[in-house]
This record gives structure tokens, C-alpha cells and sequence, in this order.
């Protein structure tokens, strides 16, 4: 059945079925852009202020969009939900650079690309039942890891590597062996009640709900620590969960072999989550 839901492209909204880019679009050729996915509750956007700054840090650091305005983009994000009634779901958002002449060129490229969708789809936090440890190497050094870049080759053949395993995930490390992230999620390692996840310098994503989890747990009086650490603390672990805005706080059961049933913590920080949601967003 054809779907029924507006996309925003470019300052139209369209039927998605009719939504295009050109095929010069340097997001197309390249992936040449930024994105961002938001989690919405009851028509509200959660830490959208947020998201947006992200995504303009990866603007400013592609030199590019630098027209673009937040307060338009949000009010846009909110039409496209009024528009197609998501109360619960996610909405993303996609900036690229435009089209331009084939070739690694920027130049002519002076009209960026921006798309806007969003859905209703139930996004509850489940359990990634096993994760393996990839293959694939990420570069700490790398400029892109501070943003969500629309470049995700590496994540894709991580995810890739794990489907063809049997493994709902997979963990990347980088060159120096350390525990980076997940293919689209930052992770967390719970050892003997105090709360470790790798540092940026390691080269994960500085996630929105990842900064919002080590809050909770400063509130929560859970030690919390930003340090390096390589496959042997699963070993040593006595729970480990994935975070996005999509899932929130994921518990985790295995990776690389070795498991892990309790929850305590996971719970404690899963609670407090979803109590700041209703705070900010002003939900019941």
C-alpha cells in the first residue's frame, strides 16, 4: 500500500513516493553531508535544540548550509509532523551539499540539499541479544567523528559483518584496540556498580542521549567514567547497553561470548531517562 506521508525537500512538502534528489546531488556521489534522527513523544521532539547544534557543528566543519537557519529547520520538523500526524516515532533530517559537476569539487555546489522525514513507528527499547566485535577499524583522529556524517560505509559493513554472523550488532574498536561504539549506537559497561563508556578522544560519537546518561548518573550518585578500554572489560562486566535517541537506554546480553543478566543499573538510568523526557516535554 503507497504511503500516505509528506516528505520535506528542498521547501516543499511532497507525497514521499515524489520525493527526489538529483543524481549530481554530492550526498548521492559522495555522501557528502550530515544528518540527524530525533525521537518524538506525544508530537514533541525531545532535545531538539540539541540535535540541531549538532548538526550545524557538521555544517560549520564541511563548510557548508551555513544559510540555514535552526528556528526554520525546527518549525519545518514540526510541520512535517503535523503534517503526517507522527505522535510517536522519529523524524531525521539530511543536509548535503547539492549538486555540483562530477569530481570532488565543492565548488558550484552553493545550494545545499536539505530533506526532512518523519514516521510513526513504535521505537521501545528492546535487547541486542548477541553483538560480536568487528573486523573493521575506526580512526580516532578522524574529523568526521564529532558529527553524523551521511557517510556511514564503515558502520554499514560493520552491520553488515554481524548480519552475516547471526549478531544483532557489532562493537568497532579503533587503531589502538580501544572500544569505540556500536554501528549506530554509543556504548556503556557497568563494573561493580560504576558506569564506563569510551572517551572522545577514543573517537565515538558525542551522542545526545550518551551526554544525557552520564547526567543522570552524576543525579543518580552512579560514578560515572569517560576512559579507554579495551575487549577485556566485557569480560568483567556485569551489564553493558546501547544508547540512541531512537531506543534510549538498550540492555545489551552478550558480546563477544561472554553475558550478562543483571539490569540494576540499566533500570535505574532507564527510569530517570524517560522521567526527564515527561519533565522537558511536559507529558503526562
Amino acid at each position: 500500500m503507497p504511503s500516505t506521508n509528506y516528505a520535506y525537500v528542498n521547501g516543499r512538502f511532497v507525497p514521499e513516493e515524489q520525493a527526489t534528489v538529483s543524481i549530481f546531488d554530492c550526498g548521492f556521489l559522495y555522501g557528502d553531508g550530515v544528518f540527524e534522527t530525533m525521537r518524538v513523544y506525544q508530537g514533541k521532539i525531545f532535545r531538539l535544540y540539541e540535535h540541531l547544534q549538532r548538526l550545524s557543528n557538521g555544517l560549520k566543519l564541511l563548510q557548508m548550509g551555513s544559510r540555514l537557519v535552526q528556528e526554520e529547520l525546527r518549525a519545518t520538523l514540526l510541520q512535517l509532523l503535523e503534517r503526517n500526524d507522527v505522535k510517536d516515532g522519529m523524524t531525521r533530517i539530511y543536509v548535503t551539499r547539492g549538486s555540483s559537476v562530477l569530481g570532488l569539487k565543492t565548488q558550484g555546489a552553493d545550494q545545499p540539499t536539505v530533506i526532512a522525514i518523519a514516521k510513526q513507528r513504535t521505537t521501545l527499547a528492546m535487547m541486542l541479544r548477541a553483538v560480536v566485535i568487528s573486523s573493521i577499524r575506526l580512526d580516532a583522529a578522524s574529523k568526521l567523528t564529532g558529527i553524523k556524517s551521511a557517510n556511514r560505509l564503515l558502520y554499514v559493513m560493520a552491520k553488515q559483518e554481524a548480519d552475516h554472523g547471526g549478531f544483532d550488532d557489532a562493537v568497532l574498536l579503533n587503531g589502538a584496540g580501544h572500544v569505540v561504539e556500536l554501528t549506530t549506537s554509543n556504548l556503556f559497561v557497568v563494573k561493580g556498580g560504576e558506569l564506563f563508556t569510551p572517551p572522545l578522544v577514543d573517537g565515538p560519537l558525542p551522542g545526545i542521549t550518551r551526554d544525557l546518561v552520564l547526567t543522570l548518573a552524576s543525579k543518580l550518585g552512579i560514578p560515572a567514567y569517560e576512559s579507554s578500554f579495551g575487549t577485556d572489560m566485557f569480560a568483567e562486566a556485569d551489564e553493558v547497553f546501547a544508547t540512541n535517541s531512537l531506543v534510549e537506554i538498550e540492555p545489551v546480553a552478550e558480546v563477544d561470548g561472554a553475558r550478562f543478566d543483571g539490569h540494576h543499573v540499566i533500570m535505574r538510568l532507564r527510569d530517570a531517562y524517560r522521567d526527564l523526557v515527561r519533565e522537558e516535554l511536559g507529558l503526562p
